[in-house]
């Protein structure tokens, strides 16, 4: 077993490939949208395990992007990641950046249940840029209002999104450099922290 050190974020190398999981995301989206409601997983599970545990778990073993990352080590760049991407105001910035995103996602949904936009039915990069490519939809599925279809567009996209930023991250440095700005990874420390605290202070 294998561990070492990388930003934030104690990796522990081990031989399961939850990075089937990252593919098979993206595949089902093309099955179906209603495939991407499966993100909620990967936006709770960590929290819950982060509360059972006081740990990060997930972060560490069981996350399917960060061992999705992990491929790029055989490309990996000799270049160190700069010293600004891994301080605590870029992962403010890449959380509060998250968060806007979140915001605009349950504004919109609202919207579309009432009425007042039309259901967004494509992804988007970085919230503002359309990918100008339709997801071909092999399985009719289940028949969803269009809050709905609209909701799961856009965790796909979120998911997308993020997946795309730590290619590149792997690509131009260390293979899990996303996972030392991951929104997920900064509030599961944060949670860690206080349990900690909370913990010494009793």
């Amino acid at each position: 077993m294998l561990i070492y050190s990388q930003g934030m974020v104690r990796i522990n190398k081990k031989s399961y490939p939850f990075f089937i999981i990252t593919a098979l995301y993206f595949v089902l989206g093309l099955v179906n949208i209603v495939f991407a409601y499966l993100a909620l997983a990967c936006m709770l599970v960590p929290f819950v395990m982060v509360a059972r545990t006081g740990k990060k778990p997930w972060c560490s073993t069981y996350c399917p992007r960060a061992d999705f990352l992990s491929l790029f080590r055989v490309f990996e760049s000799s270049r160190k990641a700069p010293a600004w991407l891994n301080t605590d105001n870029t992962r403010k910035m890449v959380f509060q950046f998250f968060c806007i995103n979140l915001f605009f996602i349950v504004m919109s949904t609202f919207m579309v249940s009432r009425g007042q936009m039309a259901s967004i039915e494509y992804v988007r990069f970085l919230i503002a840029f359309t990918i100008p490519l339709e997801l071909p939809q092999f399985w009719a599925g289940p028949a969803l209002p269009d809050w709905a279809i609209h909701l799961a567009y856009r965790f796909y996209s979120i998911m997308f999104t993020s997946t795309i930023l730590g290619v590149i991250l792997a690509s131009l440095y260390k293979p899990r450099t996303w996972c030392s700005v991951c929104p997920v990874n900064t509030l599961s420390s944060a949670m860690v922290r206080r349990i900690r605290q909370s913990a010494e202070e009793s």
